[in-house]
């Protein structure tokens, strides 16, 4: 719950504070701590800070490295960082339906009931030219709640798929395609979001409730978008092309190389050769991949002057 820059547990117990290029805590609830990177994250943060305990900051850096931020203020021993190696190697190599039991929620596709629509899978692709698109209430029906649909005609009919990331994707697409454009719409995963519903409780009242759900990501680009970016994962999966000369050809995969570099110094500390070999290959894998779903390029990161800070503060917060 928030109150201002303060948050709590449902119980009033306070968890955290957001000062801006500073969050802090009293705690060193693991969930806590995974809530703070996650902030780091979304904001783009490439290197953070961490003070505090030494439990606490090694958490912190446990969760920060897995999320791809750059660490201050804890060195790991060599078996925490061959644990985080390994730990890493295995979420690269799951799918991303796996990492969660509950299945993703249908893109419902015109004259199809959603509820039938199998589960898209990480890949789910549109191809066809671009009829429409636009804001209106979940499948044009007046009772539902607002969202977004993307019309397509296909080579097996008119395609309508909808989903409240579309708009976004539309907005910040690269190439901006315009109606009658021969588009890819390349759903590129989900994320977890929390909605509210109304349910009956024990006593047949209507309540509002909060529930978890998943939210589909999506890229719409023009159709020769995505034919150069098949070419260009081509090029990072080719362990033969050095990185020189992949960059001086495309000079935008200048900080997925430097990703891959990172990648390769973070395996060194590993002991088995097999198991070094096995990362730094799903790691480019990973890269080749996301590349071809049309994700954004790896950004090349300016180090900022001083890192944000993630700290352990003491005494634990107290409401004001």
């Amino acid at each position: 719950m928030q109150d201002g820059h303060r948050f709590f547990f449902p119980d009033g117990a306070p968890a955290f504070r957001d000062l801006g290029r500073r969050l802090t805590t009293g705690s060193e609830n693991t969930q806590v701590v995974h809530s703070l990177i996650e902030i780091a994250r979304s904001r783009g943060w490439a290197e953070v800070t961490v003070t505090g305990t030494e439990r606490f900051r090694q958490e912190a850096w446990q969760q920060a490295r897995l999320a791809g931020l750059q660490v201050k203020g804890y060195r790991p021993t060599d078996p925490e960082q061959a644990q985080l190696i390994r730990a890493m190697a295995r979420g690269l190599a799951r799918p991303v339906d796996s990492l969660s039991p509950d299945p993703p929620p249908a893109s419902p596709v015109l004259g199809q009931a959603p509820r039938e629509k199998p589960a898209p899978t990480p890949d789910e692709r549109y191809t066809g030219r671009l009829l429409d698109h636009g804001k209106d209430t979940y499948l044009h029906d007046p009772d539902s709640e607002p969202s977004y649909f993307v019309r397509l005609g296909t080579s097996g009919g008119y395609r309508e798929i909808w989903g409240k990331d579309l708009e976004r994707a539309v907005a910040k697409s690269l190439t901006q395609p315009e109606i009658g454009d021969e588009v890819v719409l390349q759903r590129t995963g989900r994320d977890t979001v929390t909605v509210k519903r109304v349910e009956r409780d024990a006593q047949g009242q209507l309540v509002p409730k909060e529930v978890g759900a998943y939210r589909n990501r999506w890229v719409l680009e023009k159709r020769e978008f995505f034919e150069q970016r098949a070419a260009a994962a081509q090029i990072v999966r080719d362990e033969a092309i050095g990185p020189q000369e992949a960059v001086r050809k495309h000079p935008e995969l200048a900080g997925t190389y430097l990703n891959l570099r990172a990648a390769e110094l973070a395996a060194q500390r590993v002991r088995d050769p097999q198991d070094r070999q096995q990362f730094v290959a799903q790691v480019r894998g990973a890269l080749a991949d996301g590349i071809e779903r049309g994700e954004p390029l790896q950004p090349v990161r300016l180090r900022e002057r001083r890192a944000p800070t993630i700290e352990l503060s003491r005494p634990p917060l107290t409401p004001e």
